[in-house]
């Protein structure tokens, strides 16, 4: 009943508003459409004047030839319709008329008692309205005095006040058409306004539906985001995650996460997504304004143009796109890293600015407990002293070598290590020269193996290494140059020198010498004790190795064979 009630008020309003409008209109508008008309057309005549004052200056003509003045006024001087111009002299002597002949004008009495001749004389302009003798009619009269080739004259230029009543006319006629029109549309208006009016309120429910549904599908994105990042083991799995959900979340928009190094000097970027991320892939923290102030950043808005250091390289290449907004990833209290978000020559909307805070909270928490999962797992893998994988992650990653050389058809070798006497070293230097000597070992190790080469701690001084793609001979090199390398050690600690260190090490290689991960393991650490046996400080590889049956004799031993009963006899040498 109220909303029948505003309906009837509404639509009684826009006939009521025209009606009045319309009285006041009227009213004003007939007190001042003729001054409004004569104000304009005074105007237009000052500027007709300026114009052919102009024109008469540029022409060159002398003004005391009257005979070619009077032709130059009457055939190359335009005019506007219904308009003539007379040219006086500054003692008030008509000199040139559009309108008569050279010969009447001659006849002209003087024109110094005119009005609007007196003020121009004596103001430079005048105007004046009265009722012309030679015409028969009331004219508007313009004048304005000019310089010509040291002279002085004035120019009047005349219009019939029949004009201003035209214009007049025509503009009542125009007021009525659009009074009529007017009626028309406030009547139509008003057939009408209940149907628009509830077509707008279906509007406003529509948006409101469509920004209600918005907003959940958002709720359950982030919902996604937070829970998927929480599955996550790796940083790369949360790369496809982030690379999937939060375009969805954002928009079109290009944006990368860093983190910052546990030295707490340098970002690194570990996620993108929406395109190659423009700006710095490395920076460090003085090079974000939102980490110097602790609170994000924009790099433009209605007070500053103030773009962040790291993002010098997109400002080079588009300087007139450089849309930037920071955040820093704050968990646990503490700031993990930074979100980037870079929208070129747009402007982030305040809803997108909104829903990139909230994106940040989620990725803050979540990567903060991805990172203390990853440190867990490293710990879980890594042996603390040298920093090398340990036993386990050897378990777990030989297999998965040995399917990927089998899938690719490629060999495989295993490298055995085995400090010679470490013990003794042990019991002559004590255990701090023994852990000194295995960490920088596992740093030699880490310097002279390749990315792809996975180095383990078995335990003890027990070392083993796996080389992808690597067959007998280039396995024999690496571990030549790995014993003379370890072997050139210089071992001092606290100026006390340790002496030479050496190694042995044995090798075996996949498919040659076994198929198995536990086989190959057993063949590696049966060349190792063949390294130790003929002297320590260098490497055996299994196939140097003479196999019978199912003994293993060494190269050490000569093998001989009775042809009569197929005995064999081992023989020293």
């Amino acid at each position: 009943m109220k909303r029948n009630v505003i309906s009837k008020k509404w639509m009684y309003f826009p006939i009521v508003s025209m009606l009045i409008s319309t009285i006041i209109g009227l009213f004003i508008f007939n007190l001042t459409l003729s001054n409004w008309i004569e104000e304009k057309i005074e105007a237009g005549l000052a500027s007709e004047i300026t114009r052919i004052t102009h024109k008469l200056q540029a022409s060159d003509l002398p003004f005391n030839d009257l005979e070619k003045l009077d032709i130059y006024i009457k055939t190359d001087i335009e005019l506007s319709r219904q308009n003539h111009i007379t040219l006086i002299a500054f003692d008030g002597t008509v000199l040139a008329d559009s309108d008569i002949s050279l010969i009447e004008v001659m006849n002209i009495e003087n024109h110094l008692n005119r009005k609007e001749i007196v003020d121009a004389k004596n103001n430079g302009h005048g105007t004046t309205t009265r009722f012309s003798t030679s015409r028969f009619k009331d004219l508007l009269y313009s004048a304005n005095s000019f310089s010509y080739k040291g002279e002085n004259y004035i120019l009047r230029v005349a219009t019939p006040l029949t004009r201003i009543e035209s214009m007049a006319n025509e503009l009542m006629t125009i007021l009525a058409l659009l009074m009529t029109i007017s009626l028309g549309l406030v009547t139509a208006s008003t057939l009408l306004s209940s149907k628009l009016m509830n077509q707008q309120v279906q509007h406003e429910k529509d948006l409101q539906e469509s920004k209600i549904e918005q907003r959940t599908l958002e709720i359950e994105l982030l919902r996604r985001l937070t829970n998927m990042l929480a599955a996550c083991n790796s940083i790369d799995e949360a790369q496809m995650i982030v690379e999937d959900i939060i375009p969805r979340i954002l928009g079109n928009v290009n944006g990368v996460v860093s983190l910052i190094r546990s030295s707490r000097n340098q970002l690194l970027v570990k996620l993108d997504w929406g395109g190659a991320w423009p700006g710095s892939k490395t920076y460090a923290p003085e090079e974000c304004w939102a980490l110097r102030k602790g609170k994000f950043h924009l790099a433009n808005d209605k007070y500053t143009t103030l773009p962040c250091s790291h993002m010098a390289e997109a400002q080079t290449e588009h300087p007139e796109a450089n849309q930037t907004l920071c955040i820093p990833l704050v968990a646990h209290g503490n700031t993990i890293g930074m979100m980037h978000l870079y929208s070129g020559d747009q402007d982030l909307s305040n809803e997108t600015q909104q829903l990139a805070f909230t994106v940040a909270e989620h990725l803050g928490l979540a990567l903060a407990n991805l990172n203390i999962q990853e440190k867990l797992r490293e710990q879980a893998i890594s042996d603390p002293l040298t920093g090398l994988y340990n036993r386990r992650y050897y378990e777990e990653t030989i297999n998965q070598e040995l399917m990927r050389a089998k899938r690719y058809k490629q060999e495989l070798s295993l490298l055995m290590l085995d400090l010679d006497h470490f013990k003794l070293f042990n019991d002559n230097y004590g255990h701090d020269a023994g852990d000194y000597v295995l960490k920088t070992i596992g740093s030699l190790l880490i310097e002279s193996m390749r990315g792809e080469d996975t180095i383990c701690r078995l335990g003890g001084e027990e070392f083993i290494i796996i080389l992808p793609e690597t067959g007998i001979e280039a396995a024999r090199q690496i571990a030549n140059a790995l014993c003379k390398s370890i072997n050139g050690l210089h071992l001092a600690m606290k100026d006390l020198s340790l002496g030479k260190l050496s190694v042995s090490i044995g090798i075996s290689t996949y498919p040659i010498n076994g198929m198995q991960k536990d086989e190959l393991t057993k063949l590696s650490d049966v060349a190792l004790y063949e390294a130790k046996e003929r002297g320590r400080n260098q490497s055996c590889h299994y196939s140097d190795l003479i196999i019978m049956g199912d003994e293993v004799v060494t190269p050490t031993k000569v093998i001989a064979q009775d042809d009569k009963n197929l005995e064999t006899h081992v023989i020293d040498i």
